[in-house]
């Protein structure tokens, strides 16, 4: 069973240990990630900076990978997480990276503008650099939502990177690592009491001070249909994706959910619109996700629903969207029959879900991911049963409803063909 103990500074701690597994797995969560952060692309520029420890500790991460350990970090919608996994016996070094990382953190102008460039290198090749490259990840979020926190870039704007000075960026983290702002969760092969006056040892002295507060704005429904073209210079052919306001997991997580199986739905029914025959439908494979980042699982609030999918580059967006949206009726008003895909579909999700917490890392992860963003330290351990008691008809009514709902539609194409009133660049 999991304890939860919350030091004296605000720091709380999770353990779960796991016997005879012969690796530990510490994870570092922060509860501020790109949509609560003051500055587009600060909270993952942040991870970049303190992804390997303080200086001091640099020698700490070369032992990691000596005894044979790893590290990895990354930002997400509502948090960032540093994690680390080593034999049983590594803990002490875990967790003196974990201070070193919160107590002497590198924010020297020379470490950050090194960062800068690391950070600016990594969206020329996982954006700019691949056709539709960001298309659902930064263009959808910002035609379809209207205030700054969900629509803005925070894997990293250029413009907005470079005028981030290490001041400012200090001020950030001084307040975002704040301990009563994070979650240190430990799983593996550790006693828990041991452990426990290790973390108190290390972590416990971290001083306390206030921690970033995010007051979250409210959006505006949309009242009309949005569209837009974006030019890309290195795609050769369309890509166009449907977007729509999805519900809030903690508000009403049954339409969350439902709007989860509803996307496998259309990945695994779409082809079945109706309205052409296949030879002659104006898109190819539909894709579908729920949240920016694909993992419906870990957001705290509503995101979006997005459906995108290729077509030739004279293929009208108007007759591909009412293609997905006639698709969406038909499973509405039940011309197309859900409930044998749901079965699978749920099996596959709770298969892949428990293999998930098979990962010594993943339990960690999802430890902190559950108790900071769902008040709950195994709310994922809950999903597979949550999603098998959302009604067929409750997916079939959230089609209904997409079907008819305004949203917001981005068609990608070569700059050569963006029509010329648009005006779109890239």
């Amino acid at each position: 069973m999991t304890g939860t103990i919350r030091l004296g500074n605000g720091l709380r701690v999770l353990l779960e240990p796991l016997p005879g597994t012969h690796v530990v797995a510490v994870c570092l969560h922060v509860g501020t990630g790109f949509r609560n952060e003051p500055v587009a692309g600060a909270a993952h520029l942040l991870e970049h900076v303190l992804v390997q420890g303080a200086s001091s500790s640099r020698p700490l991460t070369e032992a990691v990978l000596a005894m044979g350990g790893t590290m990895n970090a990354r930002t997400a919608a509502d948090y960032t997480q540093y994690t680390s996994v080593l034999p049983a016996d590594g803990l002490e070094v875990g967790l003196r990276i974990e201070r070193d990382r919160l107590a002497d953190p590198d924010l020297s102008a020379s470490h950050v503008a090194a960062q800068k460039d690391v950070v600016l290198a990594e969206i020329r090749r996982n954006i700019l650099q691949r056709p539709h490259g960001g298309l659902v990840l930064f263009d959808l979020p910002d035609l379809l939502h209207d205030t700054w926190e969900n629509r803005h870039n925070g894997y990293g704007d250029p413009e907005a990177l470079n005028g981030l000075d290490p001041e400012t960026l200090r001020g950030f983290c001084d307040r975002s690592y704040a301990p009563e702002n994070i979650h240190l969760a430990l799983a593996g092969d550790f006693d828990p009491d041991r452990a426990l006056g290790l973390v108190e040892r290390m972590l416990g002295g971290l001083p306390a001070r206030p921690a970033w507060r995010h007051d979250r704005a409210e959006e505006t429904p949309v009242t009309g249909h949005r569209h837009r073209y974006r030019g890309d210079r290195v795609a050769p052919a369309g890509r166009t994706v449907c977007g729509f306001r999805s519900p809030s997991p903690s508000l009403d997580p049954s339409g969350h959910l439902a709007t989860v199986l509803l996307s496998e739905v259309l990945e695994t029914l779409g082809d079945r619109c109706g309205c052409h025959a296949p030879d002659s439908r104006p898109r190819g494979e539909l894709r579908a996700r729920v949240s920016r980042t694909g993992n419906p699982f870990d957001i705290a609030h509503g995101s979006l629903f997005a459906v995108d999918f290729p077509h030739p580059v004279d293929a009208s967006p108007d007759e591909a969207e009412q293609c997905v949206r006639h698709l969406l009726g038909r499973i509405a008003d039940g011309r197309i029959p859900v409930a044998e895909p749901l079965a699978a579909i749920r099996r596959q999700t709770a298969l892949h879900l428990h293999a998930e917490l098979d990962s010594v890392t993943s339990r960690a992860s999802w430890l902190a991911v559950g108790a900071a963003v769902h008040d709950d330290p195994h709310h994922l351990e809950s999903v597979p049963e949550a999603l098998r008691v959302v009604p067929d008809q409750e997916v079939a009514r959230w089609a209904g409803h997409y079907a008819g709902l305004p949203g917001a539609r981005i068609t990608s194409l070569p700059v050569s063909a963006v029509p010329s009133s648009s005006g779109a660049a890239r």
